[in-house]
């Protein structure tokens, strides 16, 4: 095939520096942009040139970086344009260059389009003629560490791509650095089919990796890192067991809460000890009050004491500092904290041989029940009751909502007021009245 060889003279340099051009001229002119390595590829030659006609013919001249002199080239049948057109575009050579050594070699681009214009670019690019690392393998034997397996073994095979082309090759006797969390904590040196193995010791969860970094025993081999795998912990799981000392109070009264924290280990449920978290008491997980904080002590337990003001549970709550073990939240029964009812007065007379009047009041503090049903009871001796008749107290205008009854009763006996309050409200009876016959 025929070589191009051919440069600007010096009477054509000079004319292009002084004729005009203008800038569609400019645009139309045969130009080379860069020459370089495929980035995946150092081997393999690109270079980048556009015309305002198409460019048919590439030569590449390749000249060593010690001595200067040329030591190959690629004729205009070894490119093949690999993507953009021939007016711009960018040629690849169609296999990798055929060096001796590694270096960065001094490209010179000839090109010539169809219009005839041929133009010699003595210095267009570089191309960097060396191997690359590579890590095929890496593999760990555990994805996560847990509290008492803290040990990380890799293993892997260390290769490299080499300029020329073919199947990557082992490479023995190489110091490859074991990173952890992007720190070096120790290195191996492969054996002869390029296999290495490691063990480290994690105490948190880390990304692992194995790299490839210069080595000056063995220029021309460029750094190589292998896929980034991600350690993570296996947390022991935690549990609360939480006791209240009552479920069922008047408001302004308190509760104690008890509690135990433990954790999980391969010999069962242990105590967690010297753990602070924090407590809070309300009707519902979004809506509560602040209760405080505690600290479990040497057994996993630890207590405090309440007054709410409204029904509601305790919710626990810690963030584990020790990395291999869980956070965790617990919530308690229910207290049914019930509000206060009272009676103001109650009274009963006889207006008949056969008929009693009771009337009475009754109050609360800052919440009453939308319907206050009353019960008047009756009871011979003071001491069993029996409801006679249930009545409906409103508000008095006064003081207190106010209830009165009829009563059938002939005999002599008891009465008084009796009011259920459920679980809101306190139940509550009122003072006992003696009516004679």
């Amino acid at each position: 095939m025929a070589r191009f060889r051919a440069a600007l003279t010096a009477a054509a340099v000079a004319a292009l520096c002084f004729v005009g051009i203008s800038p569609a001229q400019a645009s139309d002119q045969l130009t080379v942009s860069y020459a370089g390595s495929v980035n995946d590829d150092l081997g393999t030659l690109q270079v980048s040139a556009r015309s305002g006609s198409d460019i048919v013919e590439l030569t590449a001249h390749v000249f060593s970086p010690v001595t200067q002199q040329e030591v190959a080239v690629l004729e205009p049948d070894d490119f093949a344009l690999d993507s953009g057109t021939a007016q711009e575009g960018i040629w690849r050579s169609k296999a990798p260059l055929q060096l001796a050594e590694f270096g960065s070699y001094r490209i010179g681009i000839e090109a010539t389009d169809a219009d005839g214009d041929h133009i010699s670019v003595a210095d267009a690019g570089t191309l960097a003629y060396y191997a690359v690392a590579q890590f095929p393998e890496f593999t760990t034997d555990r994805t996560a560490i847990g509290v008492d397996e803290r040990d990380v073994t890799v293993e892997g095979v260390l290769k490299a791509k080499l300029p020329g082309g073919g199947e990557p090759v082992v490479l023995p006797g190489r110091k490859v650095d074991i990173d952890v969390d992007y720190w070096t904590v120790t290195t191996v040196t492969t054996d002869d089919d390029g296999h290495f193995t490691a063990t480290v010791q994690l105490d948190n969860a880390a990304p692992i990796q194995a790299v490839y970094r210069h080595d000056g025993d063995h220029a021309g081999y460029l750094y190589g890192e292998s896929t980034m795998l991600q350690i993570g912990i296996d947390k022991a799981l935690t549990r609360y067991t939480l006791q209240t000392s009552t479920q069922r109070i008047d408001k302004g009264q308190p509760v104690t809460l008890t509690g135990r924290l433990e954790k999980e280990t391969e010999n069962g449920w242990v105590p967690l000890s010297g753990v602070s978290g924090g407590i809070l008491f309300g009707p519902t997980t979004t809506y509560n009050d602040r209760v405080g904080g505690f600290t479990t002590d040497a057994d996993g337990t630890f207590s405090t004491q309440y007054t709410p003001w409204e029904t509601g549970f305790f919710q626990v709550a810690h963030r584990s500092d020790d990395p291999f073990v869980s956070n965790g939240n617990a919530r308690s029964s229910t207290v049914v904290v019930l509000q206060p009812a009272r009676f103001l007065d109650f009274s009963a007379l006889r207006t008949g041989s056969r008929s009693v009047h009771a009337e009475g009041h009754i109050d609360f503090d800052n919440i009453s029940p939308a319907t206050i049903n009353v019960a008047v009871q009756y009871s011979p001796d003071g001491t069993s009751w029996t409801t006679l008749r249930t009545v409906e107290a409103t508000w008095s205008g006064t003081g207190g909502y106010g209830f009165a009854a009829d009563l059938a009763a002939k005999r002599p006996g008891h009465f008084r007021g009796y009011f259920d309050g459920g679980d809101v409200f306190q139940t509550i009876t009122s003072a006992s009245t003696h009516v004679g016959r």
